[in-house]
Order: structure tokens, then sequence, then C-alpha cells
């Protein structure tokens, strides 16, 4: 091998903490996007996120084949599954090896003993509790009722509702009767045909929500004072088993992040492409720029998280430092 390029490869090696047996090779992904490959890697892996824009970087790097590219030897499986519980028992059952969280359901499962970790911060969004016109105006008007909001117990969502609750001074489970499991695309369609009377949707379908004339009534920024962050995760076992496959995937990840900010129009193009093209493009570019999301890889803040989720119940511990969370510490930033 040619210095220059062993040169090359030891780096990368370095970089990644991993050990090569194969050599390294830079192949481009798309115009601006490039990665290094990983031969030595093999066997089959299940990858999956959940739905829309808030897991941006994970479709678009599902689109742009980026992690097929840096594990050319190896089968890549992937799949929607909507929510954290939902993917957690896929893990715990075999049949995922990386999925997609948010902060609540991954530090309740954690709580719980789940042994698992936040593997890459990729994205973080705001959400809008919609309802009809003629709808409640306020989470509160739910309580003592028969209301029926989505998308469920233990999601993102759910947790936003409890700290909602919590500092209105009223009971945290108080609404725990009025959730109904649905998945955006239907809970939508049953909100706008008056069978569902709230839906606390997420980012792009928050906005389509109210293009549709859904009135917005809380959100999960009004709560937190801050965008809700998503990231890849895996159990702690699958990352000690397969760590070239989970710091590629990192890796990736924070790669696409910088290529979605620096080319945005090109990122919407491949969401429009993760929906089958039922959302356009423009319309993925006009939510890329809204305030109900961002791209970012550092700084989920899991901490203030806990804390509030402590707060009110949700959870029992409470992190000493971001090694309890995440895979990789040094990459969780200081709003970790």
């Amino acid at each position: 091998m040619p210095r220059k390029f062993r040169t090359f490869a030891a780096g990368l090696g370095f970089a990644l903490g991993l050990s090569f047996t194969a050599a390294a090779a830079s192949v481009q992904v798309a115009d601006g996007l490039s990665v290094d490959t990983l031969p030595q890697v093999s066997g089959t892996f299940q990858f999956a996120h959940g739905f829309g824009l808030i897991y941006g970087p994970m479709p678009v790097a599902r689109q742009l084949g980026i992690v097929e590219k840096m594990f050319p030897n190896a089968k890549i499986e992937w799949q929607n599954i909507f929510t954290t519980a939902q993917q957690r028992d896929a893990m715990l059952a075999g049949r995922l090896h990386f999925g997609s969280c948010t902060p609540g359901p991954y530090l309740q499962s954690w709580d719980k003993g789940v042994d698992w970790k936040w593997l890459q911060t990729t994205s973080g969004f705001d959400g809008y509790l919609m309802v009809r016109k003629d709808g409640p105006n306020s989470v509160l008007e739910f309580i003592g009722t028969q209301k029926k909001m989505s998308p469920g117990p233990n999601t993102a969502q759910y947790f936003t509702v409890q700290e909602i609750l919590r500092q209105s001074g009223k009971d945290v489970k108080a609404l725990d009767r009025n959730w109904a499991n649905l998945p955006h695309p239907d809970a939508m369609q049953a909100l706008i045909a008056g069978q569902l009377d709230g839906h606390f949707a997420t980012s792009d379908f928050a906005l389509r929500l109210e293009e549709q004339g859904m009135k917005k009534i809380a959100s999960i920024k009004q709560a937190y004072g801050s965008l809700y962050a998503v990231g890849a995760c895996a159990l702690t076992k699958t990352v000690q088993e397969h760590p070239e496959v989970a710091r590629g995937y990192a890796m990736a990840l924070r790669k696409v992040v910088e290529w979605m900010k620096a080319n945005p129009e090109k990122a919407a193009e491949m969401m429009s492409k993760s929906t089958g093209n039922k959302v356009s493009t423009a319309d993925f570019v006009k939510y890329l720029k809204s305030a109900t999301y961002d791209s970012y890889a550092q700084d989920a803040d899991l901490k203030t998280h806990a804390a509030a989720m402590h707060a009110f119940g949700a959870i029992k511990r409470v992190p000493k430092g971001p090694a309890d969370f995440y895979a990789f510490p040094d990459e969780a930033g200081a709003k970790w």
C-alpha cells in the first residue's frame, strides 16, 4: 500500500477507534458528501427510524445510501417503526440493531434498566397539540372527559403533556386514559374527520395540520423552552459487539447533518423521496426552514429532560454524567 494511503487509513482508524483489517477508501455519496468505507464489516444489520421530518438525517441517510456505501460488504435493512418504545422492543427481541429515540421514552426505558445508549444526536423538533377550530382551547380541558388525543403513552408528546400538567399544578397522570396510539398519517386524517379530538403532531405534520385549519393549543417548545432532540440509539450490547458499525453509523449521521445544513434543497428532495413523493420537495424546503425543526449533532440536553421527568415522577434515577447515556460521551456536547 502506498505510504500516503497507509497514513490516511491509519488516521481514519485512529479517529474511529477501530482496528483495520482491510484498506479504507473514500467514496462519494452525493455532491459535497463523501464517506470512508469499512470493507471488513460483514453480516446483516437492521436499521429503523420513525415517520416524518423530525428524524431528518436518518431517512436522508437511508435515501442517499450512505450506510450501504460505508459498509459495502454488509447487508443493510431499513424499516419505519412508529415510536421509540416500539423500536426498543424490537431491539430487545433481537429484530433491530439501530433505531431512533426521543428523550422521554429513551430516559424512561433507561431508568427501568434497559441497557442502551444514545448513539448520535441528529436533530430537534417542536410539536403542536392540534385540535379542530371548535375544539378545546387548553390541554386542561381534556381532563375528566372522554376526549382522545394521539400519539399515545411513552412518547415525546405524552411526556410533554405531563410536564404541562405539572407546571399547571395538576396530577401528571390525569390524562393517561385520554391517549390513542395512532401514527401521524392516520391521526391527522382522524382529527380532520372528527374521529379524534386532538393530535400532538410534530414538525412537518403540525404545519400541515395548520394548513388544514386546525388550531394549536400547546407546543413542546412552550413546555420546555427548546426543541426536543432526536437521536439514533442502540442497545449497549450492540455497540460493544459491533463497534465499527456503531461508530461508523454515528459518523455517517454527523456527515449527513452537515450536508443537510449546507444543502437544504437537496436534503428536501431526499426527504420527499422518503415519503414516496407524497410530500413535495418544495414543502420539505419550507419545513426544513421553519421554526419547528433543526438538524444538529450535539447538545440533546438529556440532562434537562431527565431532571424534568424526575420532578414529575416519570423516572427515579438522575444521570451523573454523559457517560450514563451516550455511546460516545465525548461527542455529546456541552449541553448533554
